[in-house]
């Protein structure tokens, strides 16, 4: 198993969501989500994380960015609702937090009432 593969031991869902947008799973707070899609190293986590679940670590490497940008960009994105964190248990006892994407597809609107974004898993 290579560093960057999840383990198939065990994944624990720890993310947390705030927000007035609720879809089946994942509520999504629409005026941070707004903010979020329109920052690039936010967007460069979202496209890395749509491939694949990824650490912290891995999104490091990829982006070449520092630690400090990454860990603020994913914890903005899983308040917002956008990403999920889960605990990933290898085979030798070492877990890591992992990072994805918590849903598939985000619709904007723009109406009477203001700027909406749909989300749907």
């Amino acid at each position: 198993m290579s560093k960057s593969e999840p383990s198939r031991s065990g994944v624990r869902p720890t993310g947390r969501r705030g927000g007035p947008f609720e879809s089946d799973e994942t509520t999504i707070d629409s005026e941070e989500a707004i903010r979020l899609l329109s920052d690039d190293h936010a967007r460069r986590v979202l496209d890395e994380l749509n491939e694949a679940p990824l650490p912290a670590s891995e999104l490091v490497e990829r982006l070449n960015s520092s630690r400090a940008t990454v860990y603020r960009r994913l914890d903005s994105l899983e308040s917002a609702g956008l990403v999920q964190s889960s605990i990933s248990v290898r085979t030798d006892g070492h877990h890591r937090q992992q990072y994805s994407v918590a849903v598939d597809r985000v619709r904007l609107g723009v109406g009477r009432d203001g700027v909406t974004i749909e989300a749907s898993d």
